[in-house]
């Protein structure tokens, strides 16, 4: 009877593991001292610097819809002077076209007084850069990404600087699928990584297709805009879908939801207010 039993035991696990689901690698936090620094400028637009490598997110914008931040008129100034802290941006990135994201007059303007800036923008944007007297003269600056949904993700890398994008529907999803908005994972140094999500969509549905791509690296501190935080799915994906440590609303209506006032999450509302990195050392494991 014991034999038997022993048998029908080893039988059993060998059907358990013939059917052991094969998780994705997932890279491991191992985080060191604090190295870089995150920069509110108003609405989604953000600063990343590390040592001496900065970037900007969705920067240079006028329209607020009498809801939003706008970037106070003295940082956007001094970020045209290119005064400390904002004197080595070296690339920009916009999530989208719309009018409290992305203006073209402006970042045309910013790119022909520093010619050593690149771009990178969704195809849409980039059109409306196109039409303007003297985009030839920052052509080379540029680079579009012409993203559909369901595509996979486009990784580059540019001096010290890797980077990630993935086309995740606007918020209202699929009322405005025709909006390219794009989530950028951003790394500098190999050291400093981050999460810029733009007017992303709470749904699971956009994010699953991509397990591994988020599982590959860890993200220090991903910026979703703040409805990730009110919303249950949300909380889900930033808690375990996009291997992200910390995350930071942004987007966030210049009167405050109660809801967010109060649900105990970390967001920007304040323009110039920076928060503190930690050097992260991405580590695949099984």
């Amino acid at each position: 009877m014991k034999n038997l039993l022993s048998i029908i035991l080893i039988l059993l696990s060998g059907v358990v593991d013939s059917h052991e689901v094969v998780k994705p690698a997932i890279a491991v936090r191992s985080v060191g001292a604090l190295t870089g620094e995150v920069t509110y400028l108003g609405n989604t637009g953000l600063m990343v610097s590390h040592g001496d490598q900065q970037v900007l997110f969705d920067p240079f914008f006028h329209r607020h819809f009498n809801h939003y931040q706008l970037v106070p008129a003295d940082i956007k100034s001094a970020i045209f002077a290119k005064k400390p802290p904002y004197d080595s941006i070296e690339m920009i990135f916009i999530s989208h076209a719309h009018g409290d994201h992305f203006d073209a007059k402006d970042v045309l303007e910013y790119l022909k007084l520093n010619p050593v800036t690149q771009l990178v923008a969704p195809s849409q944007a980039v059109d409306q850069l196109k039409v303007l007297s003297g985009y030839q003269a920052i052509k080379k600056q540029v680079v579009g990404l012409e993203l559909n949904y369901g595509d996979q993700p486009i990784e580059m890398t540019f001096v010290g600087i890797d980077v990630g994008a993935v086309r995740i529907p606007h918020a209202g999803w699929p009322g405005r699928a025709d909006v390219s908005n794009l989530v950028y994972r951003v790394t500098l140094n190999k050291q400093v990584t981050v999460m810029h999500m733009g007017d992303a969509d709470p749904d699971d549905l956009h994010f699953k297709p991509w397990a591994n791509y988020w599982a590959q690296k860890v993200t220090h501190n991903a910026f979703p805009p703040y409805w990730f935080l009110t919303h249950s799915v949300g909380q889900q994906i930033l808690a375990e879908r996009i291997n992200s440590l910390h995350h930071t609303g942004i987007h966030v209506p210049v009167v405050v939801p109660d809801q967010l006032q109060y649900s105990g999450e970390d967001y920007f509302s304040v323009p110039g207010k920076t928060i503190k990195l930690k050097q992260i050392k991405n580590t695949l494991t099984k």
